[in-house]
């Protein structure tokens, strides 16, 4: 029992730092456009959301949604499944 709530303490405390470690990357993005569009002296990420907060939520479905391009004679599982799995090692190392 007690190795049974050592193991749901640690997944909760990997989802918790998996969530942090999003939300903070996003806000340095939203930081960074920020600036740029001030340097640039151009209109900033501002349309999504309040002074652009959810914008980096709208990029990233962007780029979720974008056209996928599947060559013809390929894995396709493989070949979906294998950015993702990149992904996944790139959070968890």
């Amino acid at each position: 029992m007690f190795a049974l709530v050592s193991y749901v303490q640690i997944l909760l405390t990997n989802i918790v730092i998996f969530l942090l470690l999003t939300l903070i990357i996003a806000t340095i993005t939203l930081m960074e456009r920020k600036i740029l569009s001030l340097v640039q002296r151009r209109v900033g990420p501002n349309y999504i959301g309040y002074r652009g907060r959810l914008q980096f939520i709208a990029d990233a479905l962007k780029l979720l949604v974008k056209h996928i391009v599947i060559i013809n004679k390929v894995n396709k599982f493989l070949f979906l499944l294998l950015p993702a799995t990149v992904l996944i090692m790139c959070y968890l190392f």
